[in-house]
């Protein structure tokens, strides 16, 4: 067993006096490809050959996943103990290993029905991440309650904010609301670098074991953020498809400074949510980046189209973007009369989307910390659209982002021109 395995097993099958399980629930949290089915394929053995247990039960959200483990576990029981394997069945949907003495470890999909019926000694829940309701671990975790020594074992790295099952065990072993649950997590500290190898061997503890640094070095190289961070560091994150970076973001929070200096350079971007709030945020070119603010918002565009004539005469933006493709559309009237006025469609909308979230990833968009712009970093997923993407318009809204990402287009399009060289001939 690699260290980890060892003080992961040693410490989570810890008894208590009367020789049932200390823990009658384990959540074991690591980095991905650090030894987690050769773990749960000795914890099964073990369970089944020396504490009197009669049924391990395997189960995924995929079934192959489950398989993983479970034939792991048949290769090394017909190596090590050949005498004791009684058959294996390898049927699909009837995987069982059958030991002498009718002891057996078999497999099932995570579904609402797993497990109806079945007394089991051992659960393992493998990728408990990919379980997005609690309909699964209603039907499976019941399946221990009555075995003296019944014990489930949840494994898998971090997940987002639909991970509610992992969620909602990790919670409850943070806060001691259980104390029947075990939390044994290898992960990097929330909003550490993702390029410092130091943080690596936290969240993988097969580093220089079974992975090599040259291997991580390539996934931060390829990932987005959020995936280097739950696969890799075993971070929660707000969404897979997140389409900001978090920390990038918080990076560039300036609460105390100001687009007041930045006057007469101005650029605004304005959008429109589904429900009609309607954002305008300005923006400014500062050094080899930008600041953004939002200036104003209304809960509707009947509120907007009264209010935006005198507000943009205050702010003189040099451009205003706005995204006709959306629901801005309902002001186009108004803002195509503007002499200012820039709408952005096609291509042109990727561009800003894509500019911007790699701005935020390298730290370089200030922001006055507005809560609503806060909000819709944490929630603003990517929509794929052909080599790129854009803020995808779904139950959380992004207008504030795509009216920052709109003024920082134009702002950073005016410095390049600027900056242009130009040559005589």
């Amino acid at each position: 067993m690699l260290p980890w395995q060892e003080e992961a097993a040693v410490r989570a099958m810890e008894l208590k006096v009367d020789g049932s399980p200390r823990f009658r629930t384990v959540l074991i949290l690591v980095g991905r490809q650090s030894g987690k089915t050769t773990l749960l394929s000795l914890w099964s053995l073990w369970r089944l050959l020396h504490d009197d247990s009669d049924l391990v039960l395997g189960a995924a959200q995929n079934l192959d996943i489950a398989r993983e483990a479970w034939q792991r576990t048949v290769d090394i029981a017909q190596e090590k103990m050949s005498d004791l394997v009684h058959k294996v069945r390898y049927a699909n949907g009837e995987q069982c290993l059958y030991l002498t003495g009718g002891r057996r470890y078999r497999i099932a999909a995570a579904t609402r029905g797993a497990g109806r019926g079945l007394s089991v000694d051992l659960l393992i829940l493998d990728e408990l991440r990919e379980q997005r309701s609690h309909d699964a671990w209603a039907a499976l975790s019941k399946t221990t309650m009555a075995r003296p020594c019944g014990q489930i074992v949840a494994i898998s790295n971090q997940g987002d904010d639909e991970s509610v099952v992992l969620n909602n065990l990790r919670d409850a072993a943070l806060q001691d609301r259980d104390p029947t649950i075990g939390l044994f997590e290898w992960s990097a500290p929330d909003g550490c670098p993702t390029d410092d190898p130091t943080y690596w061997g936290m969240s993988v503890p097969g580093l220089g074991h079974v992975v090599t640094e040259e291997a991580l070095r390539s996934f931060w190289a390829s990932d987005p953020p959020q995936v280097f961070r739950t696969e890799i560091l075993c971070q929660r994150v707000s969404s897979m498809d997140m389409a900001l970076d978090p920390v990038g973001w918080a990076h560039g929070s300036d609460p105390g400074g100001s687009v007041g200096p930045y006057r007469g350079r101005l650029d605004a971007g304005l959008d429109v949510a589904v429900d009609g709030h309607t954002v305008l945020v300005v923006s400014a070119v500062v050094g080899d980046g930008v600041r953004v603010e939002p200036v104003a918002s209304w809960a509707s565009t009947a509120e907007a189209r009264a209010d935006l004539p005198e507000l943009l005469g205050r702010v003189n933006p040099r451009a205003l973007v706005w995204f006709p493709g959306g629901p801005a559309n309902s002001l186009a009237p108004y803002l195509q009369s503007l002499p200012y006025q820039r709408g952005l469609t096609g291509q042109d909308v990727n561009q800003a989307c894509q500019g911007f979230a790699d701005l935020v990833a390298a730290g370089k968009v200030q922001h006055n910390a507005d809560a609503l712009l806060d909000g819709q970093v944490a929630t603003a997923a990517r929509k794929a659209m052909g080599d790129g993407f854009r803020f995808t318009r779904g139950q959380a809204s992004c207008n504030a982002l795509y009216a920052a990402a709109g003024a920082a287009h134009v702002a950073l399009v005016k410095e390049a021109r600027k900056r242009r060289p130009i040559f005589v001939v």
